[in-house]
């Protein structure tokens, strides 16, 4: 196990500022998945680690050990590219083994050992004589994965390694990986620019935009609690839905406002989150699953209900996205098959503000988190 240390670190490309001041704590046996949209600067992230780029700025520590000027067969790195890199003529018991074989003072016969004993945990051990155009993308996957875990690595890294890789048998891999990470608890830095992939790996979520960390957290901390608008709007499927509005205070009661809604929160939502802001525009976010059908029985205050026309369903079996408008405004909720209505139908609907997110309109950091 290892801990990953990396500090002020930045890298450009003439005057495009891929990572900016990049600070990040990997612990101990950790899975720390690195997210955000293509081309925020994940990948250069972990090529810096693993020595294959250069940076402007900055410190990497391996443990307490500086590895900036270290060569990358030096670094006890381990790194699974998006696509195989599997030597064609190879059997995939050579291509598992080459590595050791150059880096290690391994017999033959140890070496053989290691990568059975490897094959046997990914479950890929009837495929070592067969080669690189005898698999499916799956398999090409695990031997790649084998490649790097018989290294016996102190950090592994995967870059986007289920890009390749159809959707059903994506979800299973993705499970895999998990569990071969636990098996062996080697420190992991995994790469994906798909959020739903990222929550569903990571022990620890770290969410990159534009070369920047914006927020590091469990996947309960970061879908609950984003700091900003950037992690509240890229996490999440389907999407938070974001609504400027304007803070109203009338005979002591307390309104979030725009032209086409008003919802009324609590005095002490108020004094906990808004009262010590200068500013009266907010950017308010509520994800597709909190809002909430009111039905005629229900006892709903008038002043938290909001009506809208549903203008569109998208079908996802179990629960159904309905896109809803509310005057200009066009909201996406997360319900049930048994509370959907049908297209053109008026819906009332209402959230608890618990579950309410509030981000300053200028900064966009949140009030709430």
């Amino acid at each position: 196990m290892a801990r990953v240390s990396i500090r002020g670190l930045s890298k450009s490309y003439g005057l495009a500022n891929c990572l900016k001041k990049v600070d990040l704590e990997i612990g101990d046996g950790q899975l720390a998945v690195i997210v955000g949209p293509s081309g925020c600067g994940k990948t250069t992230l972990l090529r810096c680690i693993a020595g294959l780029e250069g940076f402007s700025e900055g410190k990497i520590y391996i443990d307490d050990e500086l590895i900036n000027d270290k060569q990358p067969k030096d670094r006890d790195v381990a790194m699974v590219f998006q696509y195989y890199a599997l030597y064609p003529h190879m059997t995939v018991l050579q291509n598992m083994s080459i590595g050791l074989q150059h880096t290690t003072a391994l017999s033959k016969d140890e070496v053989r050992k290691r990568v059975e004993g490897i094959a046997k945990t990914l479950q890929i051990s009837k495929l070592l004589r067969r080669k690189p155009a005898e698999l499916s993308g799956g398999e090409s996957q695990r031997v790649a994965i084998g490649r790097a875990l018989v290294r016996n690595p102190k950090v592994f890294l995967l870059d986007e390694p289920l890009t390749a890789i159809d959707t059903m048998l994506r979800r299973e891999l993705r499970t895999e990986i998990k569990r071969i990470q636990r098996q062996f608890n080697v420190t992991t830095l995994y790469i994906t620019h798909d959020q739903e992939e990222a929550m569903a790996v990571g022990d620890l979520l770290v969410v990159v935009g534009d070369g920047m960390i914006h927020q590091v957290g469990s996947p309960d901390e970061v879908y609950n609690h984003p700091k900003d608008l950037f992690v509240a709007s890229f996490i999440g499927k389907p999407k938070m839905n974001l609504l400027k509005v304007e803070l109203e205070e009338r005979e002591g009661r307390y309104f979030l406002r725009n032209p086409s809604l008003r919802y009324e929160i609590t005095e002490d939502y108020f004094r906990r989150f808004l009262a010590g802001s200068a500013e009266k525009s907010f950017i308010a976010g509520i994800r597709p699953h909190c809002i909430k059908p009111v039905f005629q029985k229900a006892h709903v205050p008038a002043s938290k209900m909001i009506s809208g026309r549903v203008s569109l369903i998208e079908n996802m079996g179990k629960d159904k996205y309905l896109y809803i408008d509310v005057a200009s405004e066009r909201l996406v909720a997360k319900l049930s098959s048994a509370d959907v209505t049908g297209i053109g139908d008026e819906l009332t609907f209402t959230l608890d503000e618990t579950d309410l997110q509030v981000f300053a309109a200028d900064t966009g950091l949140s009030q709430v988190a």
